[in-house]
């Protein structure tokens, strides 16, 4: 009897055990981030933890950790609140990645635990799982031309950006900085309404107002100059060390946080400085009277005056003198535009952008090499003496020699040189080889010598006691004009010196001229281009 009355006993403490935890129904609760209005669908999730303080605030005890899942939900233990004092503080930490919709601001809430445990609603599926919204807010950002649109003291600037189609570019994501004039600063000058819309060089003015990064307040005073997007350079500085200054215009507002970058209020408007061309600035300097006789006479004087930007590695008076090139001995040098080509690069690179790089290309289509020794730039053997003499269209870099491109070998020089002795011999038993060295240009199939080893050894000899038929195999080989790969296999014929016709095809993603493979493709020469074959070109002789 005792023994019974010892298992009743346990049975009805385990029915009393399982009765109050269902009166607790705080066992794990469901915190589900939302805003007042609609559910935000997250993308990367987020964390948290839940903490209970019984001494006001003082110290917390963490009672769950939870994480996000993609909708923001997460499942956090609570079933410690039901042992907490009504009044006991209840903090919820939670952190969240970047939304679709925004970035989610961190959420922290103080509560009581009576509070906390009002604000509950029973998950109706189980009784002891309960839900509990944490409402977030989103910090979604307006973009620098929504920010100056709704602003409303900024109509003329707007007004030109939209008319020059610069609306859309900071619209988009990015990173700008902005100096953004008032409508005061653009009455200033008289320029309101349809006369600025009317001035020519408008978007020039709109585009020295943006610089390509996002700067703050305290980066831009730390600049003493920055680039725009125009390519000219602002003037930074610091007043009485507090207020700031772009080029004259007073920074009366800064850092106004876009989507797309930062916006920095400014009381004037930036009117880009107006420096005269390549070939007038270098006039002015008085140093480069060979180099403009020399741009004159090759006709490219005009060419530096265009919009550009260029930049130009400038030789003075003394390099030319250096090299003994001076007046009519000067303009009489019969590459003279290719010389001058050669101290040309496109675009506007400062003396920092030029030492960055390995090599340069210049305007005449070959590479000069940039190296720096001792803080000072040279290109190729050429030292800066003088960098970054700034032009309306591009950049000046005063240089003490005159930059010489090296003579591009001929066809038959490359072949020599690259090992070809088989095919070179037979150009000079021939007579050929003084043909392939003429201005052309021809395209030359050239086979290798182990594509000559591949010729049957009867043929070879036949060939070498008869110039007639190899001078005819030999034009087999040659196309007339120079013709990269690309328009090579753009043809389905080609007719070649000898009259007769190869049949370029690609099989297999591998090209062929006729059964010969292309091993090897491009190879410019001053005259013209040459593809290596694998195999020698036999044409259909007839005796």
């Amino acid at each position: 009897m005792k023994k019974y009355r010892t298992m009743l006993s346990i049975i009805a403490a385990a029915c009393a055990a399982t009765l109050g935890a269902a009166a607790s129904p705080l066992y794990y609760t469901i915190l589900h981030a939302l805003d007042e209005d609609t559910l935000k669908v997250f993308t990367d999730a987020g964390s948290g933890t839940l903490s209970v303080s019984e001494d006001g605030g003082e110290s917390y005890t963490t009672i769950s950790r939870f994480s996000f899942d993609r909708r923001g939900r997460a499942l956090a233990k609570t079933y410690a609140l039901n042992n907490a004092s009504e009044d006991a503080l209840i903090r919820l930490d939670a952190s969240f990645n970047a939304s679709d919709q925004g970035q989610p601001e961190d959420t922290v809430v103080e509560t009581t635990a009576a509070e906390f445990i009002d604000s509950l609603m029973t998950y109706k599926r189980y009784r002891w799982l309960t839900y509990a919204p944490v409402y977030v807010s989103y910090e979604k950002l307006p973009s620098i031309v929504e920010i100056a649109v709704s602003d409303g003291r900024f109509t003329n600037l707007t007004a030109a950006v939209i008319q020059e189609g610069l609306a859309g570019v900071l619209s988009e994501p990015g990173d700008f900085t902005v100096f953004a004039p008032t409508d005061d600063a653009f009455e200033m000058l008289g320029l309101t309404g349809d006369d600025l819309l009317a001035v020519p060089n408008l978007k020039e003015i709109l585009l020295y107002h943006v610089l390509p990064t996002a700067l703050d307040g305290e980066a831009v005073a730390a600049a003493v100059t920055l680039e725009t997007l125009l390519g000219k350079d602002l003037e930074v500085y610091v007043e009485d060390g507090t207020n700031l200054f772009i080029n004259s215009a007073k920074v009366i507002i800064a850092d106004i946080e876009a989507s797309n970058g930062i916006i920095h209020v400014i009381d004037a408007v930036l009117l880009p400085p107006t420096l005269p061309n390549i070939p007038e600035t270098a006039a002015a300097a008085g140093i480069f009277t060979n180099l403009l006789a020399a741009l004159q006479a090759a006709g490219l004087d005009t060419v530096l005056t265009n919009k550009g930007p260029f930049t130009v590695f400038a030789p003075t008076d003394e390099a030319f003198a250096a090299l003994g090139l001076t007046g009519d001995d000067l303009l009489a040098v019969t590459n003279l535009a290719d010389i001058l080509l050669y101290h040309v690069v496109d675009g506007r690179l400062k003396a920092d952008d030029a030492a960055a790089a390995e090599k340069l290309t210049t305007l005449l289509g070959e590479d000069v090499k940039v190296s720096v020794n001792d803080d000072t730039i040279f290109i190729n053997d050429a030292r800066v003496i003088l960098a970054d003499v700034a032009a309306e269209n591009g950049i000046i870099h005063v240089i003490d020699m005159v930059l010489i491109p090296a003579a591009m070998p001929d066809i038959v020089d490359i072949a020599a040189a690259a090992g070809f002795d088989t095919l070179t011999a037979a150009l000079e038993l021939t007579g050929l080889d003084e043909v392939l060295r003429s201005d052309g240009p021809f395209t030359v199939f050239a086979p290798t010598e182990e594509a000559f080893e591949k010729l049957p050894p009867r043929l070879l000899n036949f060939l070498l006691d008869h110039p007639k038929y190899l001078e005819y195999l030999l034009l087999y080989h040659v196309v007339q004009g120079s013709l990269n790969a690309e328009e090579v296999f753009a043809e389905r014929s080609l007719k070649t010196v000898s009259g007769r016709k190869v049949y370029p095809r690609v099989i297999k993603g591998r090209p062929y001229i006729n059964r010969s493979a292309v091993i090897e493709a491009d190879i410019e020469a001053s005259n013209g281009t040459i593809h290596v074959i694998d195999r020698v070109l036999i044409p259909w002789f007839r005796h």
